[in-house]
């Protein structure tokens, strides 16, 4: 009996089989289907290209989308994958890999430091590349922060072109890229809906922030797109998407470019907004691009910068063995430098070179400085032995403990500015500062400060508000309220 299965093959041979194979073009092609394809010709492809199209292409490979993880995450693993603790959006300012974000999406990096938790910072490009990166500065108050990609070698990426808010007009087309819930390089579209909108948002620390001059649009912006870019219909950066209106669809906001400009010159590339941890450089001196050139725009006195000579006005060529053509090359460049550690550098003052060595300071230093007007510094027991006993039995003196644990250090201050805050009490060069007054249940209770960290970040939670320090002269148990600088 024939197997039944052998009836079917004289009517399938002829759509298997060509009767002509010879006339066939060698190589594999695809198996004929009842659902005919219509390939597009140049004049489809031309209709379909809109300008959004347009837009897109010019501009995506330029927004990137950046995940927050734990540093014991694997290294090997691609930058989406798993273990993360936050996420947004970036976009490249140039072919180094500067990228811009907001300050709200890597805040559980400075927030993370700050508690002993380290978070490292991941990129994906549109390609597929993934590339470690670190956070240059932050300005909190306008939501904004600067992010360095570490490339490989020779390794450039493309940075989008830039375009101006000013002149934007209500009911234009605009375009939204990002990565809203991790769906990297979504695109979405719409219109500018308003100007000059005002938004009041809780901060990741904690406390409620107001922003004002947004852009408002009805393009989708979802978490995620936080830090993505926000295009005219040329393709070219109008603003930093930074907000979605929560409760309500299709209502959205950027932060306007010529703001995000004015920010990044003013704030975003000065040494008092560096991010990083806090042993990171300050050197008490702030730049600004001129004529081609990076001047110092401001040296603060007593400040390592001061001491070696620094003055304003001097333009800078060389930091270490690098070049220095633009504010950008500076922040790159010093932002690497070790603290403690000397520095040569390469000024031109008037027709003059001039070579100076200076020696950085940490953040630490530069943060009580803002906050105080003195540069402190640690001393530990490898140092001075017999002066951190002297300042553990000062602290102790009076008290009912008939054995107490040596200090590991002690904050002694110098460079003590007389305009300054610390000058104000009557604070002076060579005080130690054994202990702060923090308010408990009960009432004041006395702490013992014994690193600079401790110092910093006592001050830092006290900005614009008085704390109650308490100090050493010599043989002379002081107290004394000092009135904390604002924060920049």
């Amino acid at each position: 009996m024939r197997h039944p299965t052998a009836t079917f093959l004289p009517f399938l041979l002829p759509m298997l089989l060509p009767a002509d194979l010879a006339a066939q073009k060698p190589g594999l092609t695809e198996r004929d289907s009842p659902l005919q394809v219509v390939e597009p010709d140049a004049n489809d492809r031309d209709l379909r290209t809109t300008p959004v199209v347009r837009a897109v292409q010019r501009a995506a490979d330029s927004v990137v989308s950046i995940y927050l993880k734990h540093q014991l995450a694997r290294r090997d693993q691609p930058a989406d994958a798993g273990g993360e603790v936050g996420q947004g959006s970036g976009v490249i300012l140039d072919d180094n890999g500067l990228v811009i974000t907001n300050w709200h999406v890597i805040a559980p990096v400075l927030l993370g430091s700050q508690r002993g938790t380290e978070l490292e910072v991941m990129i994906k490009l549109r390609d597929g590349r993934s590339r470690q990166a670190q956070v240059l500065t932050s300005s909190p108050k306008r939501d904004l922060a600067l992010l360095q990609l570490r490339l490989q070698g020779e390794e450039k990426v493309k940075p989008i072109e830039i375009g101006r808010s000013s002149d934007l007009m209500i009911g234009e087309t605009v375009v939204a890229i990002g990565n809203p819930q991790g769906h990297a390089n979504t695109v979405t579209s719409g219109v500018l809906s308003a100007i000059d909108r005002s938004i009041r948002v809780r901060t990741p620390t904690g406390e409620p922030r107001e922003y004002s001059g947004l852009l408002q649009t009805d393009a989708a912006i979802n978490q995620g797109n936080s830090g993505g870019a926000l295009l005219d219909i040329t393709g070219r950066l109008i603003g930093i998407n930074n907000a979605m209106a929560m409760g309500a669809e299709n209502i959205g906001f950027a932060i306007p470019m010529d703001t995000v400009r004015a920010e990044f010159q003013k704030e975003l590339i000065q040494s008092t907004s560096f991010t990083g941890a806090a042993h990171s450089p300050w050197l008490g001196l702030e730049v600004a691009d001129q004529n081609g050139t990076v001047v110092v725009a401001e040296v603060q006195p007593g400040s390592p910068a001061a001491v070696a000579g620094i003055q304003v006005g001097d333009v800078i060529q060389r930091v270490g063995e690098h070049d220095v053509k633009t504010s950008i090359d500076y922040l790159r460049l010093f932002f690497l430098v070790r603290p403690l550690q000397q520095l040569p550098l390469v000024l031109q003052r008037g027709d003059t070179r001039v070579p100076i060595t200076t020696t950085p300071l940490t953040r630490d230093h530069g943060a009580v400085y803002a906050a105080i007007g003195a540069i402190p510094e640690e001393i530990d027991l490898n140092l001075d032995e017999e002066l951190v006993r002297k300042a553990t039995l000062a602290f102790y003196r009076g008290s009912t403990a008939r054995r107490v644990q040596i200090f590991p250090a002690v904050v002694r201050l110098r460079n003590v500015l007389p305009d300054g805050p610390a000058a104000a009490i009557g604070l002076k060069d060579g005080d130690l500062v054994l202990s702060v007054f923090l308010q408990q249940a009960f009432g004041l209770r006395e702490t013992q400060l014994t690193s600079l960290r401790d110092m910093a970040a006592v001050l830092d939670s006290r900005r614009g508000a008085s704390v109650r320090l308490g100090i050493l002269r010599g043989d002379e148990d002081l107290v004394g309220t000092i009135e904390v600088k604002k924060a920049r």
